[in-house]
């Protein structure tokens, strides 16, 4: 799970920064630009999934 999750957020920043470069350089097609902001939408989902889960581990270690 862990090795999929740093897998996961590698391969995600990476296209964020690659399509990122290319709106920084002057791009102007709306193809990079959606893009981009997929990657950084699901790249903040996995972040946010991430954070929820563990804390619901940490409040159920709580509750044992």
């Amino acid at each position: 799970m862990i090795k999929t999750f740093v897998l996961l957020l590698i391969v995600l920043g990476i296209n964020t920064l690659r399509y990122g470069t290319y709106l920084l350089e002057g791009s102007t097609s709306i193809y990079y630009l959606i893009l981009f902001a997929l990657n950084l939408f699901a790249l903040i989902i996995v972040v946010i999934s991430k954070t929820k889960m563990k804390t619901k581990q940490l409040i159920r270690r709580v509750i044992k």
